[in-house]
This record gives C-alpha cells, sequence and structure tokens, in this order.
C-alpha cells in the first residue's frame, strides 16, 4: 500500500511534492488552472443555495406541522435520487459533460422557480415542497459526480488535492453562511424573499456552468453492463481486509450524524432552546465551522499517516460529544460542545475519505466509490428516524439514542475490523 496520497502523482522532474505542498498553502492558487475558475463557482453558489433551502425549508415545515417527523422527512427526501449513483457514473462518462452540468443548474433554476411562485402566490401547500424537493433529488448524485469529473478535468493530477481540500472547505462553508443566511432573510424577510435569494444563486450557478468550456464525448466507452460492474465493486470489496470496515462507517456517520445538521437543527434549536430562525441557523452554522476547522487542519497536513486509527479515534470522540449534548446544558455550553462536536467530524470524515482513496487502487476507484455512495442513504434513514424519534421522546433522546448507537457500533467495528487501526 503506498504512502502517498492517491491523487499525489510525480512528475518526471520529481517536483510533485512542491507543487502539491504550495497549492496546499494557498488553496485559491488552483483556480489558476484551466476552466476551474468556473467549475468551483457553479459549485459554491450552488451549495450556498442548498444550504439555504435546508435550513429555510426545515424550519417552514416545522412551524407548519410541528411535526419533527415531516422535518426529517424533508431532509431525507433530498437525498431520494442516491439509488441512481452508479448509473449517473456511465452517464456521466457517455454525455457531454457541460453540457448535463448546464442541465442540471438549470433543471435547479425551474424547481427554485415553482416553488418562489407558489409561495408568492399563496399556493404553496405542504406536498409541493416535498415533491419540488423529491424532483430536485433525482439530478443531486448527478451533480456531485460531475462536479468531481470535471474538476478532474480541469486541473491536472499534481494539483488535485488543493482542488478536492478547496471543494470540502467550500461545503464546509456553504453550511456555515447558508445555515445563516437562510434563517436570518427567512426571520427578517419571511418565506417568499429567502426562496427568492435562494433562486437567484441558483441561477447565477447555471450562468458560471455556461462558461465551462464543452468537454467532448468519449468516443470508446466501458461494454460491460452495470449491474455486472455494480458486482465486480461489491466482490472487490468484500476480499479486501479494510473497504468493509470503511464502508460500514461510511453509512454509520451518515446515519448517526450527519441528521443533526441536515435538517433536525430545526428541531433541536426551537424545541430545546427556544430560538427563532436567526438562532437555529446560528446553531448550524457553529456545527459546520467546527467541521470546517477539523477538515482544515487535517487537509493542510502533508501527509495523514493511519487515516483508519484517526477515523476510529474521531468517531469516539463525535458520538461520545453527542451524548454531552443530550443532557441539553445551557446554550452557551451547548453550543461550545456543538464547535467540538463539528470539529471531531470534520477530522473523521476527512480521514474516512483518504482512508477509502489509498486503499482502493485506481482501476476499481470508481465502481468502489459509487457502491460508497450508496451510504448516503444512511442520511435519509437517520433523518426519519431522528424525526420519529423526537416526536415521540424529544430532540434531546433522539440526540442521545443516535450518539450511543453510534458510539457502539465504533467500538465493535473496531474490534471486528482491527486491521482499519494498521492502515497508513
Amino acid at each position: 500500500m503506498s504512502d502517498l496520497q492517491p491523487n499525489t502523482n510525480l512528475h518526471e522532474d520529481g517536483t510533485a511534492a512542491k507543487t502539491v505542498t504550495r497549492i496546499s498553502l494557498n488553496p485559491f492558487q488552483v483556480l489558476r488552472h484551466g476552466d476551474y475558475k468556473f467549475v468551483w463557482p457553479t459549485e459554491a453558489l450552488s451549495l450556498w443555495a442548498m444550504e439555504m433551502e435546508i435550513i429555510v425549508l426545515a424550519i417552514f415545515i416545522l412551524r407548519d406541522t410541528n411535526s419533527p417527523l415531516l422535518v426529517g422527512l424533508i431532509g431525507a427526501a433530498k437525498f431520494a435520487g442516491t439509488l441512481f449513483g452508479p448509473i449517473y457514473g456511465l452517464i456521466v462518462d457517455r454525455f457531454n459533460r457541460k453540457l448535463l452540468q448546464v442541465g442540471v443548474r438549470a433543471f435547479s433554476v425551474l424547481l427554485a422557480i415553482s416553488l418562489t411562485t407558489l409561495i408568492i402566490t399563496d399556493a404553496l401547500e405542504l406536498w409541493h415542497a416535498y415533491a419540488i424537493v423529491t424532483a430536485g433529488s433525482m439530478v443531486r448524485m448527478l451533480d456531485l459526480i460531475l462536479i468531481q469529473t470535471l474538476t478532474a478535468d480541469a486541473v491536472p493530477s499534481y494539483a488535485l488535492h488543493g482542488a478536492i481540500g478547496l471543494s470540502r472547505s467550500t461545503l464546509d462553508g456553504a453550511r456555515v453562511v447558508g445555515s445563516i443566511a437562510g434563517g436570518t432573510v427567512l426571520e427578517l424577510l419571511g418565506l417568499d424573499w429567502a426562496y427568492i435569494t435562494i433562486t437567484v444563486l441558483y441561477l447565477l450557478a447555471t450562468i458560471t456552468a455556461i462558461k465551462i468550456d464543452s468537454r467532448p464525448v468519449r468516443e470508446e466507452t466501458e461494454t460491460t453492463s452495470i449491474w455486472s460492474g455494480l458486482r465486480e465493486g461489491l466482490n472487490y470489496i468484500k476480499q479486501n481486509p479494510l473497504l468493509p470496515g470503511l464502508i460500514f462507517f461510511s453509512f454509520l456517520i451518515e446515519f448517526t450524524a450527519f441528521p443533526l445538521v441536515n435538517g433536525l437543527m430545526a428541531v433541536i434549536g426551537s424545541d430545546l432552546y427556544d430560538q427563532n430562525g436567526t438562532g437555529i441557523g446560528f446553531l448550524a452554522a457553529i456545527a459546520s465551522a467546527g467541521a470546517l476547522s477539523g477538515a482544515t487542519l487535517l487537509g493542510i497536513k502533508q501527509s495523514v499517516i493511519h487515516p483508519g486509527r484517526i477515523m476510529i479515534l474521531g468517531s469516539i470522540t463525535w458520538h461520545a460529544l453527542m451524548l454531552l449534548l443530550a443532557t441539553t446544558p445551557p446554550l452557551w455550553l451547548f453550543t461550545a460542545l456543538l464547535l467540538l462536536w463539528g470539529f471531531s467530524g470534520g477530522i473523521t470524515f476527512v480521514a474516512m475519505v483518504v482512508a477509502l482513496l489509498r486503499t482502493t487502487p485506481p482501476k476499481t476507484r470508481g465502481r468502489v466509490m459509487g457502491i460508497r455512495s450508496l451510504g448516503i442513504y444512511g442520511l435519509s434513514l437517520g433523518l426519519l428516524f431522528g424525526g420519529w424519534v423526537s416526536q415521540e421522546a424529544g430532540p434531546a433522546t433522539m440526540i442521545g439514542i443516535l450518539g450511543g448507537f453510534g458510539l457502539t457500533a465504533t467500538l465493535i467495528a473496531m474490534i471486528k475490523w482491527p486491521a482499519l487501526f494498521r492502515t497508513e
């Protein structure tokens, strides 16, 4: 197993290490490569819109129904299209990627305009929100695969480390900005202006995507069927001593931890601490700021040794902090613990991705990562389960149950897959 990062390739003159270090110290230098200066902004604008949408819809549904279960359901609906992840990988290889990206962005604008129109005309009903969000979820995973592929197209291999780091920081930063902006605009200007803002962001993301260079369609494509490729990927995972444990962790953290910042924070902030939209957005932003700090700390390191061990220790800390959050301490202490919770989560997630990429050779990486993407369904299940527990027993109990389950599962996984502790 190589100690090199998977995206760190040596030049013939051996200068790769210096280039990667320079980019990691100033991540925005990666924007000078090709048309990545358009790929990154379209991703950033879309992420800001989506994070605003998550917090705005969660608050709207909670106020309209007073049902944490329905709040969890709207969050789960955003990931309904994840099942098609392996198929989307084939689509991205066989069709013009720029046109696909523009199409995805235009579809998001159309959905946002539809929901905004319903709001402004006072015709919005609850089922409209669920239908539109579910429709948007059908292209969410396609968008993720497109962004990753367009990034690899635009940025040379020796600089991908910087591009991926910038992309992850953009996601966490969007959660900070989007949560605060969404809650504040909703509170001060109302639901109509909140969705007008979201629509404008989607529109700007579409305009930026149009600037991306057109990518030619590949002449030769994989002739193996989708299901045959999926079976091969599953067989490879089964035979590898590390991948089953890493795939398990991928599902676990989606099920136990991520629901808190993907919809259920509205329930926590409102029911436990009587916060309005601005306050709920602030709590979500605090958790995301912690995750941004943790991911950045691990990302700027020249090398990461024993990522599996870091992942396990981080998961233990992450879920133990959930048990402390479940005690409903004073708001100031809850906020401090939430920051630490996000920090440990950022470290855990990055370590898991590093371990996955290092363990998987290039020839099977696409299939393995496609199968790994199915773990995102853990988030949908976690949102539904967390929303149901919150409705029946309260959000504090929900946090405690998810945290306790995650901590127990982490300890069992550590015993089940001891090789994770020895990953280089």
